[in-house]
């Protein structure tokens, strides 16, 4: 029985301490800047602060030897793993990074990660864009183009998540040729959540495998001996 009780206490301590919200600032204005708060407790993750670089010795050039290059197996290069969405956004950045990054958060919530977007709640979701083109021909088409990018993807985040406070704005500019964007993303959620539809997604992958793997199962091959006795069989009954 204490086991018992010492076993749904920390079930219980886990349960509450998922349920607390954790909270997310985005910014981007020129540089993008990420920070997590959760209880009493805040973190700044980007941009990474430089450390000061060590002066390093310089080492002694060792004279190369002679191998046989045929003997050498040639090394298989390591596959490069997929960034993340915030990761590929502070890779890349500007005009061009915000229009990538809304059209990666469609296809995650499009995607099978798509019911724990609908836990999330936007307490800001501000994003404004400027476009300007050499020729005002030019500046129409890609505001027209920019806007069927953006409002669209905005108009599924606040269809499927909860915001709050949302204002969204794509303005052309007819005045210079240049390229702007703005956003400002505070979001929060309960990691329980997460957590939760993580577990039913790799049950329901799971459960999926299990009925390939049984609807696919191979056949049992006939035994030819038993069907030549049984055709033995059959003759001499008729012969009887």
């Amino acid at each position: 029985m204490t086991a018992l009780t010492v076993i749904l206490g920390i079930i219980a301590f886990f349960v509450l301490i998922f349920s607390i919200r954790f909270t997310v600032y985005m910014t981007y204005d020129e540089e993008f800047k990420l920070d997590i708060s959760w209880l009493f407790i805040k973190l700044h993750i980007l941009p990474k602060k430089e450390k000061p670089e060590k002066e390093k010795k310089p080492k002694k050039e060792k004279e190369p030897k002679e191998e046989n290059k045929e003997q050498q197996p040639e090394e298989e290069k390591p596959k490069e793993k997929k960034d993340n969405i915030i990761v590929s956004f502070y890779k890349n950045q500007g005009f061009s990074g915000v229009l990538q990054l809304l059209k990666d958060t469609v296809n995650a919530i499009n995607g099978m990660f798509g019911t724990i977007f609908r836990h999330f709640v936007f307490r800001e979701l501000k994003v404004y864009m400027t476009v300007g083109a050499s020729d005002a021909a030019e500046t129409a088409q890609l505001y027209g183009k920019t806007c069927a990018a953006v409002f669209p993807a905005m108009g599924l985040i606040t269809s499927t998540c909860k915001v709050k406070e949302y204002d969204c704005a794509v303005r052309p500019n007819f005045m210079a040729a240049e390229k702007t964007a703005i956003f400002r993303v505070v979001l929060s959620f309960r990691p329980i959540f997460a957590t939760t539809a993580v577990v039913v997604l790799a049950f329901k992958l799971l459960f999926k495998v299990v009925f390939k793997l049984l609807k696919n199962k191979p056949k049992e091959p006939v035994n030819k001996v038993s069907e030549t006795q049984n055709a033995n069989n059959i003759k001499e009954d008729k012969n009887i």
